[in-house]
C-alpha cells in the first residue's frame, strides 16, 4: 500500500517537453482513482471480532441464505439422498466453519483446519462443508450482503467472520473473481493479502496506455527517447498490476 506511494515517489522521472505530450489528458483524474484504491483499505477496515456461538438473532438472519442455496437446509424435495441434517446440526456446523476460519496459526496469519477443537467435531467435516458450501455461492452471497450499509445489525456484526470464511474459501469460489468481488464491495478484510499485493487489473486501465504509448513511440520516432527513470517506474506499475507471484499464508490480515 504506502510502500508502492513511497517507491514511486524515488522512482517517477521528471517531465520533459519530450514526454508531457505521451501522457493522457485524464491523467490527475486517473491518479485520484489510485490513491482511492491505495486508501480504501484503510478507510474501510473491517474489526476483527473473536468466536462466539451465533446468536439467536444472527442464526435467523443466516438461515433464509441457506435455504435458499441448499447449504444444510433445503426443501425435501430438493435432497438429493443421504441422512439429511437438522437445524441444530447446520447451526453447530455453521459455528465449527466460523471458529475454524477465525483461528490464527503461532506463527502468524491463518490457522490450519487441525487446529479446530475436538468439540467442534472432525476438522475435514468443517472445511468440507465450508467448500462445498462456498461452491454454492453461500460465502459470496453472504459478503454482498454484509457489505450493505442497510444490513440489519445482526448481519453487520458478522462481516469479520464472513469475511474470514469467504478468504478461506478462494480457490472453491475462483482467485481472480473472489479477489475482484471483495474490491468492488470494498472488503478488503476478505483479501487473501494486502490489496496492494494481490493482482489488480483496474490499474491496467490507467498504466496500460502509458506504457503501450512509449513503446509506440519508441518505434516510431527513432530519435525520441522517454526520461531514463520511465522504465523503473514502468516495472513498478506492472509490478502493481500482476501482484506478488505468491500469497504466503501470514500475510492473512488479522
Amino acid at each position: 500500500m504506502f510502500p508502492y506511494c513511497s517507491r514511486m515517489a524515488r522512482t517517477a522521472p521528471l517531465p520533459d517537453a519530450m514526454t508531457l505530450d505521451m501522457l493522457p489528458p485524464d491523467l490527475a483524474a486517473r491518479r485520484e482513482v489510485v490513491e482511492r484504491l491505495v486508501l480504501d483499505p484503510i478507510r474501510n477496515r473491517v474489526v476483527p471480532r473473536p468466536w462466539a456461538p451465533l446468536s439467536d438473532a444472527e442464526w435467523e438472519e443466516l438461515a433464509p441464505h441457506l435455504w435458499a442455496l441448499g447449504c444444510g437446509l433445503s426443501p425435501p424435495w430438493q435432497r438429493r439422498g443421504g441422512r439429511p441434517m437438522t437445524e441444530e446440526q447446520v447451526r453447530a456446523r455453521l459455528d465449527a466453519i466460523f471458529r475454524a476460519v477465525t483461528l490464527k496459526h503461532p506463527r502468524g496469519g491463518r490457522g490450519a483446519w487441525r487446529q479446530l477443537p475436538e468439540e467442534h467435531g472432525k476438522p475435514d467435516t468443517a472445511s468440507r462443508t465450508c467448500r462445498r458450501w462456498a461452491q454454492r455461492g453461500l460465502w459470496s452471497r453472504l459478503l454482498e450482503e454484509v457489505a450493505q450499509p442497510t444490513a440489519p445489525p445482526a448481519l453487520r456484526r458478522l462481516a469479520y467472520w464472513v469475511c474470514c470464511a469467504f478468504r478461506r474459501s478462494l480457490t472453491a469460489i475462483g482467485v481472480g473473481r473472489a479477489i475482484a468481488l471483495a474490491r468492488k464491495l470494498k472488503m478488503f478484510a476478505a483479501l487473501p493479502a494486502p490489496s496492494g499485493w494481490l493482482p489488480n487489473r483496474g490499474l491496467s486501465e490507467v498504466f496500460a496506455p502509458m506504457i503501450a504509448e512509449t513503446m509506440r513511440r519508441i518505434g516510431a520516432e527513432p530519435g525520441w527517447r522517454p526520461a531514463p527513470a520511465i522504465f523503473p517506474l514502468f516495472n513498478l506499475m506492472t509490478s502493481m498490476i500482476f501482484g506478488r507471484g505468491r500469497i504466503k499464508r501470514v500475510w492473512e490480515p488479522a
